[in-house]
């Protein structure tokens, strides 16, 4: 009893065996599940196949299971997992499944197959922490059919303009050769845009890799993009490592920041997204890769590619795709549901009585510039809910709390500075300045300045003044 999809994705030879075995599409979809499967997910065939793999993982297992079997590469083409579940008389089991990669010729997957044994649980170690009653009850997670991160994330969509983002997020889902460049206000929820571009209306096993350019120092930037092989230089392992492309193969890369990528390293990024294979650091022969890349960026592109420090070839590269995604304060429609929204959620995660805004503190969020945009919106409905227990939201629980850092009263756009300040000139005094007029917001502060965020770092360091943060 075993059913297979018509498609020429390889399937097990036997249907019949007592471990259970299914093979699945790069994407995660089902295309083979035997009659073992069947038995222990208490499906029928039809139920399985076809569907994505993410469907049947709980959401404690999921994350962890779908980056190790995305870590299978040609020359790791096996990797050993072992999701839990839970029966319907409330006994965790686990499953011992050994996953192995399908590879042509040329390294890119085909398919992957799963052979599973189930385990006595009580036996081991790693899994003592189920023992305490800390387990998922929900035994056969239900097949998401709205939109995945939208649902996941708990992210309310009430503009048009908001609507308009997601649409064209979710039509690049559908071709995977466009590169998308996604613009907006740190705090917009640039992320969350490019994981509805990746995974579109539904749950998939592609994997998304993101990197923070502003994270990783230059000098470490080339072998954690594109990995290393043995003996590449001082301090290497002796066997190499897999860097980001190779993580993301068959799914996205998402850069965020991208405007902070060295300029010495913009080259081989084109490169890249033009060739579609990659030089590890140290090695002689290229590698295939299959990725769509996603890049985000706070600050203007087009400025930093007329100072020159953003190659004007990859950002037109990166912009096949756009999305603008505008910030709160020039969509208030959003601000009401959205914070009503959180503070159902929130209340509800700690157990306090809140289930509306009173009419004053409306007109307190509706005034308020936000110039942390959504995420200081949500931290701030986080804290009124752990501080204080009401049938309302009232004022006095958010009013201190809804002021400008440094005092700012109109952050809608950047300061601009008394005289003209080119990259050469900035001085202690300027950048001081620059950081307190932005109360503190270093970022802020930079795209003030016209200059990036890390050539602001590197000038505090030559400079060598203690600027508060």
């Amino acid at each position: 009893m075993s059913y297979a999809a018509p498609h020429d994705a390889p399937k097990p030879t036997s249907s019949s065996s007592p471990e259970i075995i299914r093979a699945f599409q790069p994407d995660g979809t089902l295309t083979f599940v035997n009659e073992a499967c069947c038995t222990f997910y208490k499906k029928k065939p039809e139920e399985m196949v076809g569907f994505n793999l993410a469907s049947f993982l709980s959401e404690d297992d999921r994350e962890e299971i779908i980056a190790a079997i995305f870590s299978i590469t040609p020359d790791h083409p096996e990797v050993i997992t072992r999701p839990q579940y839970s029966s319907d008389d409330g006994r965790i089991r686990c499953v011992e499944y050994t996953n192995k990669g399908i590879f042509r010729a040329d390294g890119t997957i085909i398919g992957y197959q799963s052979t599973g044994i189930e385990l006595n649980i009580e036996n081991l170690e790693y899994h003592t922490q189920i023992a305490s009653g800390t387990g998922d009850k929900d035994s056969s997670p239900k097949r998401t059919t709205t939109n995945f991160f939208l649902q996941q994330k708990n992210i309310g969509i009430f503009s048009q303009k908001m609507s308009e983002v997601i649409r064209y997020a979710e039509m690049y889902h559908k071709d995977r050769s466009i590169p998308v460049l996604i613009e907006g206000e740190t705090g917009v929820g640039k992320e969350i845009v490019a994981k509805i571009i990746h995974f579109g209306q539904g749950n998939s096993l592609l994997p998304f890799v993101d990197i923070n350019c502003t994270a990783i120092s230059p000098s470490l930037f080339e072998s954690e993009l594109f990995g290393y092989e043995s003996g590449a230089f001082t301090g290497a392992v002796n066997h190499g490592k897999q860097g980001k492309l190779d993580c993301a193969r068959g799914g996205t890369l998402f850069l965020d920041e991208v405007a902070e990528i060295p300029v010495e390293l913009q080259a081989k990024l084109l490169r890249v997204l033009e060739e579609k294979h990659f030089y590890r650091v140290g090695g002689l022969h290229s590698t295939p890769t299959d990725i769509r890349v996603v890049a985000a960026s706070n600050l203007d592109i087009d400025n930093r590619v007329g100072d020159g420090s953003f190659r004007k070839d990859l950002y037109y590269r990166l912009k096949v795709g756009h999305i603008h995604i505008p910030a709160l304060r020039e969509r208030r429609e959003d601000i009401l549901p959205l914070a009503r929204m959180m503070l159902l959620l929130s209340s509800k995660k700690r157990n306090k009585g809140f289930h509306n805004i009173s009419r004053a503190t409306c007109e307190l969020l509706l005034n308020h510039p936000w110039p942390g945009n959504v995420r200081e919106l949500k931290n701030l409905i986080e804290w009124a809910t752990f501080m204080y227990d009401a049938p309302l939201l009232l004022p006095e629980h958010i009013q201190h709390r809804l002021t400008i850092p440094g005092g700012m009263q109109q952050p809608l756009s950047p300061p601009t500075m008394k005289r003209d300040i080119t990259k050469k000139n900035i001085k202690a005094a300027d950048i001081h300045t620059a950081i307190n007029t932005c109360g503190g917001n270093k970022t802020q502060a930079a795209r003030t300045l016209g200059i990036s965020l890390r050539t602001l770092y590197n000038r505090l360091n030559s400079l060598k003044k203690d600027i508060p943060e």
